[in-house]
């Protein structure tokens, strides 16, 4: 199946790689269902794009890649609506926003993307404690000085 994408232009991609949003993303109920693209080789980011939207295209990371003890509770009813039956099922991710600055990236860890990447069902979760704007990079990390 083809699909025009906003970072790749129009790419071939198998049925099976769809992930449905049974629920939407807040802000973007309309659009349920999405690939992953990976962004570079060896990067640790991913793009999220829309199969509805070509210009909808979220840059995800795992939350570990910057914040080593993320965690978090799923409860039953997420476990259910995902058809979760191991941990190995699940795939965690957060967004990425970009400003002007690169070294101002930020993710979204209040609102992780969980992922049954067995069943391809995704399903945005909202956390108390976990701020939704965290950098990315230290000062001692910054990508361009």
């Amino acid at each position: 199946m083809e699909i025009k994408t906003r970072d790749f232009g129009i790419i071939e991609i198998n049925q099976d790689e769809i992930i449905n949003f049974p629920a939407g993303i807040p802000g973007f109920v309309d659009y349920r269902e999405y690939v992953f693209l990976p962004f570079d080789e060896d990067s640790p980011f991913v793009i999220m794009q829309s199969i509805e939207e070509s210009e909808l295209a979220f840059i995800l990371i795992a939350p570990w890649e910057i914040v080593s003890d993320y965690e978090f509770e799923i409860g039953e009813k997420i476990e259910e609506a995902l058809k979760v039956e191991s941990e190995k099922d699940l795939l965690v991710f957060v967004t990425v926003s970009i400003h002007q600055d690169i070294n101002d990236m930020t993710v979204n860890l209040a609102a992780p993307l969980l992922i049954n990447n067995r069943e391809k069902i995704g399903r945005q979760l909202i956390l108390d404690g976990y701020p939704v704007r965290q950098p990315i990079f230290t000062d001692k990390e910054q990508v361009v000085k």
